[in-house]
């Protein structure tokens, strides 16, 4: 059983709020996400559990002028919603 990863905090902004959820419905209906908001993706970043990162998450930054982040599950996962901020990452 994979463990329930929380991204955010009581105190997290409702900007960085509105964001984590975009990431995660990107995740879960694509198996990637895409975003312009350096501080959320490193936000997420740190909420990740350094086994799941590589593995399982892969977090790589774009190339191109408007400084866009990846975050992909690799092929062989999914993103089960646990609620509107958590998650949990299952193989299929």
């Amino acid at each position: 059983m994979s463990k329930i990863i929380k991204v955010i905090k009581l105190s997290t902004p409702e900007d960085i709020r509105m964001s984590m959820r975009n990431i995660i419905s990107q995740l879960e209906a694509y198996n990637y996400a895409i975003s312009s908001d350096m501080k959320t993706v490193r936000l997420f970043s740190r909420y990740i559990p350094s086994i799941y990162k590589g593995e399982r998450i892969v977090i790589s930054k774009s190339v191109n002028s408007r400084g866009e982040s990846v975050i992909t599950i690799k092929p062989d996962f999914v993103i089960e919603k646990c609620g509107e901020y958590s998650f949990r990452i299952k193989k299929k």
